[in-house]
């Protein structure tokens, strides 16, 4: 059983950077540019990772948390409520753009709160991904099986009524297929379910984030060899999505570039998103941060005093509010890094 015909016009955001290891706008937008950048939907669902989630690893047990300052520091009320940054993240502004509420964490809602809302709900959880194991190591999390189980669940009984690995794989090609083939599977699950508009986000580049560069040499430059491999799987599932488009019918996909995006931040001071007054390549919480697995942002780690002033990543792993605001001006009214398939 799927979505009732009656609701499936609500949109599907689809928010995948589970791998933790531009087109011209034309004058005269097309019918699907017209519905996906500007539709009037109803509700938004949204299935993700750390980048994401609002806060639904707060009532799993699991090391992956930010429900303690200083994240949330510049979120409404200064609130900590389980966002890895200092403020909103990309699917807040996403909400906003469509003039949706802020999606609350699935796993913080009662039975009652899952019958009577009608503007969607996240399912995202830091530390999972699109294999069954990825992120375990510290503690329960949601995978991307997991999260479109949840999904159903909510049509099912609540919208009706209202990179480390357990093998290690060489080949990048490889890794990148078999990636491609389980979050395509994924897709048509979803598609059954009766989920029409897809918002895709890639991979970001991971080889040029903060836990990363404060390894390489020169300190502070990207290691080019993750982000070859996630510009493999990226390009693979770039072109796959034409053809799921034509496979599944009555379905839209918007295609978001955030490996360019991201990338574009760090320079040349040219480029329209970088800023020579940003610290574009270490975190702001902790500010001396070492490089080290476990030295992320802790309940007394020592921190930038305005991240959105002068950083572009909050912790090591994850971006400030003010990446993310820049990310979606770039997506919805410039269109430079978002398009229709």
């Amino acid at each position: 059983m799927g979505l009732p015909s009656s609701l499936e016009s609500y949109l599907l955001l689809i928010l995948l950077s589970f791998l933790n290891v531009s087109t011209i706008y034309s004058s005269k937008p097309s019918k699907e540019e017209a519905v996906l950048f500007g539709g009037n939907f109803p509700a938004f669902y949204v299935i993700g990772d750390s980048l994401v989630d609002p806060g639904n690893n707060n009532h799993l047990p699991t090391m992956i948390r930010a429900n303690y300052p200083p994240y949330g520091s510049d979120f409404e009320g200064g609130k900590a409520t389980g966002r890895f940054s200092n403020g909103k993240t990309i699917a807040d502004y996403i909400a906003i753009y469509y003039k949706l509420p802020l999606v609350p964490a699935y796993l913080g809602l009662s039975d009652d709160r899952k019958d009577t809302i009608s503007t969607g709900m996240n399912y995202a959880s830091a530390g999972c991904g699109i294999r069954r194991l990825t992120g375990k190591i510290a503690g329960k999390c949601l995978s991307l099986s997991k999260q479109v189980d949840l999904f159903e669940e909510t049509i099912e009984k609540h919208l009706k009524t209202n990179f480390k690995t357990p093998y290690e794989l060489t080949d990048a090609n490889d890794f990148a297929d078999e990636l491609l083939h389980k979050f395509l599977k994924k897709i048509e699950k979803l598609h059954k379910l009766g989920a029409r508009k897809f918002f895709i986000n890639n991979i970001k580049p991971l080889g040029c984030y903060p836990n990363i560069v404060a390894k390489t040499v020169p300190r502070g430059s990207c290691d080019e060899r993750i982000n070859l491999a996630i510009s493999i799987y990226n390009e693979k599932l770039r072109r796959s999505l034409p053809v799921m488009k034509k496979k599944l019918n009555n379905t839209s996909f918007l295609y978001s570039d955030y490996f360019k995006f991201m990338l574009g931040l760090r320079g040349p001071s040219t480029n329209r998103y970088s800023s020579n007054l940003l610290n574009t390549t270490g975190p702001c919480c902790p500010l001396d941060y070492d490089g080290s697995l476990t030295s992320s942002c802790k309940r007394r780690s020592k921190t930038c005093k305005a991240p959105d002033s002068t950083h572009i990543f909050f912790d090591p792993r994850h971006p400030t509010q003010l990446a993310n605001f820049m990310y979606s001006i770039a997506c919805f009214d410039e269109r430079t890094i978002c398009h229709v398939v």
